[in-house]
Parts: structure tokens; C-alpha cells; sequence
């Protein structure tokens, strides 16, 4: 028998110390493992810390008030159902809804669609505090990710939009070249 009447393992070892020490020499391999750079902590991926600016983009809302956003004031947010809290408007940036059609010479017109007056497009620059790691920016937790749906909230609204612009607060912003096209196009 392996295990005897008296719960020794081969008569000679009891089996709650023979787990004590199985379990005592697993948590050794692992401390070795994470040391060695094999396998890291949370706490060692993270690579720094400092301020990040996302742009999110609001499409065709509906509204009374053009000015519902204004720079230097703060609103809350929530990222993948998970409340972050309030952050800071940086820059705002509205649109009235465009329409385009064919002009008889066979040019593309694009003008304020006057079918839909109350709807604008927004691009709003945001400003939040974030830990820098290797898969990107964490806020509160929340990996802050192009692409990602997120909703703002203020006293008399809640809206989706979808985050097309992260970087960190000293890097250049994407969004001017986006403002340099839009003007030539505007131009024409």
C-alpha cells in the first residue's frame, strides 16, 4: 500500500506534510520563474505614468444646443460598461451634418444638409491620467484603445461615440492632420 492505515505515504512520510511541502516548493518555483523574467507581474509591466489625450467622435447628434461641450470643463465617462469617472474637455470640435451631391459639370458638391438642421458631428479632445504599459494606456483599470465605444455623460445628456485618437498628452495630435484635409476639401 502506498498510504498506510495510519495516513503515512510508504509508512515513512504523512500526507498533510507531504503537501505542505509540494505546495511550499510550487510557490518556490514560481518566485524563481517571475525573477528569472520567464513570467512578470502586473507591476512589471507597467512602464510608466503621466497624462493621455483621446479624441472621441460623437456622429450626427440631435440637438438644441450646438455649444453642449466646452473646453475646460469636465464630464463622465464610461468605457466597456465600466463607469471611469469625470475628465476634462480639452478641445471640442462641431460640425453641421453634410450633405453632397452631383453638380450638371460632373463635380462633387458638398454642403450643410439642409434636411437635417439640428445634426452635428463631434470631435472631442479629452484629457485623463493613465498607467503606460506594452499593450497600451490603462485608465482606472480600463485599457483606453481606438475603437473602443464610450459614453458621455453630463447634466442633461448621455451620449455613444467611439474613441478614434489616443496618445499621450505631449505627443502630436492626429486629429490637425484630419483638420488640414478637412479644410483643402472645404476649400474646393
Amino acid at each position: 500500500m502506498i498510504i498506510d492505515s495510519s495516513g503515512k505515504l510508504f509508512g515513512k512520510i504523512n500526507i498533510i506534510d507531504f503537501g505542505g511541502l509540494a505546495l511550499a516548493l510550487l510557490v518556490a518555483l514560481g518566485i524563481m520563474a517571475v525573477q528569472s523574467g520567464m513570467y512578470q507581474t502586473s507591476g512589471q509591466m507597467i512602464e510608466g505614468e503621466g497624462d493621455i489625450h483621446y479624441t472621441i467622435y460623437i456622429r450626427n447628434l440631435k440637438t438644441l444646443q450646438p455649444d453642449l461641450f466646452t473646453p475646460g470643463k469636465k464630464l463622465s465617462i464610461t468605457i466597456r460598461n465600466q463607469p471611469r469617472g469625470e475628465v476634462s474637455i480639452l478641445d471640442v470640435q462641431r460640425k453641421a451634418r453634410q450633405t453632397s451631391y452631383m453638380l450638371p459639370s460632373g463635380t462633387l458638391k458638398t454642403m450643410e444638409d439642409p434636411a437635417d438642421p439640428y445634426g452635428y458631428d463631434y470631435l472631442i479632445t479629452l484629457k485623463d491620467h493613465a498607467l503606460f504599459t506594452k499593450d497600451g494606456y490603462v485608465t482606472e483599470g480600463i485599457k483606453v484603445k481606438i475603437g473602443l465605444g464610450i459614453e458621455v455623460e453630463g447634466h442633461n445628456y448621455r451620449l455613444p461615440g467611439a474613441i478614434v485618437d489616443v496618445r499621450e498628452a505631449d505627443a502630436k495630435q492626429a486629429s490637425s492632420t484630419h483638420k488640414a484635409e478637412t479644410s483643402s476639401k472645404q476649400a474646393h
